[in-house]
């Protein structure tokens, strides 16, 4: 038997999300749609069949255990399909899923998450994924592998998220695999914002002595009072794969595909370009290793599409390889680790992607002049509060690996 599902972008019906008894999916528009869901399914009268339309859907779900434990009760129809038509009303971007139109009722009282019941949900996770664990759960989806989960934030209090009022900002916790996880985000993302990147408010919190760290997204704007979300998608998104392909190991994503689609679709392209740049070059310095195609986004905004501020920026490297992959996600001049690479490695990059190579190089150079001592002042101000064993194993590899950026050697 058919399912259906109706899809809608910034809370208006664009299209019709369908699986047929070979549990594949095809998604087809409205006659009156004009927005396209990815610049990879542009607006058209036919249907997108499953290859083409798969891709897109799926990656609005979470990866690995969460996804298994939320989709176990849907064994017998496409797991996607079933994910999204129980969790999908708020995901990631502007989309949302329902099987009949919304009636939102903008009178809902919103309900507290106390600081007790918080704690609580943290001490659940990842049994209880995406606050399934509370009273009537909202149809919540995140992407990605790690235990998060997201609220709405209004007058510093959380409150559990509805149609109404969409969640603001996102919650993650500690992993007992990785020492000082917390910590080492928190230090990448501010180090980011102090060189001006653009990327989202991070900070941490404790809820009955659990810690966490509190993201602001992005993907979401006040007007008039109201959380409104702007329309994103992932680059896996807009290459049309799927998230298992967002390494470049076995097939998935290269660098270049990533600078093509900045290339093709950004209305800020020399811009983006540079920021795509000094992301490669930031992971770099940091170790982040796991600078995977889901980590980039774009944000479409009123007509415009733009490379979208920068996430889940954290040292991958501080932790021993046989806890944590060191070979990168996406290969730097055929090269699978950090530690191998040369400055002539980044000219080769750079020229392979059809860029002035000794231009990039020297404005690379003086871009990340300074982020040593950027760095070593951040650790300085932070380390009171922080694990410092993980700043200072942060520190050390960021000060070797600019010293390859930021020389002429």
């Amino acid at each position: 038997m058919n399912r259906k599902l109706n899809v809608y972008l910034c809370g208006n019906k664009t299209g019709e999300l369908s699986e047929d008894e070979l549990l594949q999916l095809s998604f087809r528009y409205d006659g009156g749609a004009v927005e396209p869901l990815s610049v990879f399914l542009p607006v058209r009268e036919e249907s997108y069949p499953h290859a083409s339309a798969f891709p897109f859907f799926e990656n609005l779900t979470p990866e690995g255990d969460a996804f298994e434990i939320l989709s176990k009760d849907h064994v017998s129809g496409n797991k996607t399909f079933s994910f999204l038509d129980r969790f999908g009303g708020d995901c990631a971007g502007a989309v949302s899923f329902f099987k009949r139109d919304p009636a939102i009722n903008k009178e809902e009282n919103l309900r507290e998450i106390s600081s007790e019941k918080l704690a609580q949900i943290i001490d659940n996770l990842p049994e209880e994924p995406l606050l399934t664990g509370i009273e009537d759960p909202p149809r919540l989806s995140l992407a990605g592998a790690q235990s998060k989960f997201a609220v709405h934030k209004s007058g510093g209090k959380y409150y559990r998220s509805n149609d109404a009022y969409p969640t603001t900002h996102i919650i993650k916790i500690s992993n007992k695999r990785f020492s000082g996880l917390l910590n080492n985000e928190l230090f990448c993302m501010k180090l980011a914002n102090r060189m001006k990147f653009n990327v989202p408010e991070v900070e941490l919190k404790e809820a009955d002595g659990r810690s966490y760290i509190e993201i602001e997204r992005y993907d979401r704007y006040v007007e008039n009072g109201v959380v409104c979300r702007l329309h994103q998608e992932d680059f896996c998104q807009a290459l049309g794969v799927v998230s298992q392909k967002k390494y470049q190991a076995g097939g998935g994503v290269k660098l270049k595909d990533c600078y093509r689609v900045i290339n093709d679709y950004s209305n800020n392209r020399l811009k983006d370009i540079m920021r795509f740049v000094e992301w490669i070059i930031f992971n770099y310095l940091i170790g982040n290793t796991d600078a995977h195609a889901k980590n980039l986004s774009l944000l479409h905004v009123n007509g415009d599409t733009k490379l979208a501020p920068f996430y889940d920026l954290l040292s991958t490297e501080v932790y021993p390889e046989k806890v944590v992959d060191h070979n990168m996600a996406m290969l730097i001049n055929g090269k699978g680790k950090y530690n191998s690479l040369k400055r002539e490695d980044f000219s080769a990059l750079f020229k392979n992607l059809g860029l002035n190579a000794i231009n990039m190089m020297k404005t690379a150079q003086n871009r990340f002049a300074d982020f040593v001592s950027i760095a070593d002042d951040l650790r300085k101000c932070l380390q009171k509060d922080m694990d410092i064993n993980i700043l200072d194993k942060l520190f050390l590899i960021i000060k070797k690996r600019a010293s390859i950026i930021c020389t002429n050697e």
